[in-house]
């Protein structure tokens, strides 16, 4: 049983049926026809094709499925030892090896052979010259300087401009760049303890700290450059107020003033 149509070199069509599969959405899956398809399998580092007769299209299963019962009734023996399904000839000679996993048998599938053509398709920027800020742009928004001189060098192939001036600065690397929003009015830099504190939340993390928190809220205040901060395990409501409150106690204790 075979997802993809594209895998059957012959393709007959049938009325619709269904059939149980453990691996099918919901249980159940749609047979919508028949055909042949031609398997490349790798097999203990070798190379085997083989060919399905009477393969089933089955568009809506989760994996391709391998009838066992098939393979007895063509003559092939299947043993199952040491995670490992092997289905073999009366010779011996090993057709195909899936290894176990999730109570299934995975055998792995090798990739159709396809023509290459004559040109890879990312060689084809290089027929046609171009400007230089197409170039800044393809080489990853590279310094423009950097280009220049691996032209002026010749240390690329290929590398031909059409004209080299990028007319003003790239917007997208303008907008890269930008840290913060620029400041609409000057701040009051003398300010008395607790008459301005700032906050911020930052997370999650990647990484949870030792009892298992990912975000972090540090508070600052601009009077005195106190620095406190806590560890938060969500940034709900009642996480971040519960944190800045306990902050505050703590200030308004020690200063004698109010937030």
């Amino acid at each position: 049983m075979f997802i993809s149509r594209d895998a059957f070199v012959e393709y007959r069509a049938m009325d619709l049926r269904t059939g149980d599969s453990a691996i099918a959405t919901n249980g159940g899956f749609d047979i919508v026809s028949e055909g042949k398809v031609i398997q490349r399998y790798l097999v203990e580092g070798k190379e085997k094709t083989v060919t399905y007769t009477r393969a089933l299209h089955t568009p809506t299963l989760n994996a391709n499925l391998i009838s066992i019962s098939a393979f007895d009734k063509a003559g092939l023996t299947t043993t199952f030892s040491g995670g490992q399904g092997i289905i073999h000839k009366r010779d011996g000679n090993i057709v195909l090896a899936g290894r176990g996993e999730k109570g299934m048998y995975v055998v792995d599938a090798l990739e159709e052979k396809r023509d290459i053509p004559d040109k890879p398709i990312a060689m084809s920027s290089l027929s046609i010259p171009t400007s230089l800020k197409q170039w800044h742009r393809r080489l990853a928004h590279c310094s423009p300087l950097m280009i220049q001189e691996m032209v002026n060098k010749d240390l690329v192939n290929g590398l031909s401009f059409t004209e080299k001036g990028l007319r003003g600065k790239c917007e997208d690397c303008i907008l890269g760049r930008q840290s913060c929003w620029p400041f609409d009015n000057a701040t009051e830099k003398m300010v008395d303890p607790l008459e301005l504190v700032s906050f911020d939340l930052w997370g999650p993390s990647r990484v949870q700290s030792m009892d298992g928190k990912s975000y972090f809220m540090p508070i600052i205040d601009a009077g005195t450059s106190y620095k406190d901060g806590a560890y938060l395990s969500d940034k709900t409501d009642s996480s971040t107020i519960l944190a800045f409150d306990t902050f505050r106690a703590k200030a308004e204790a020690l200063t004698g003033r109010k937030i």
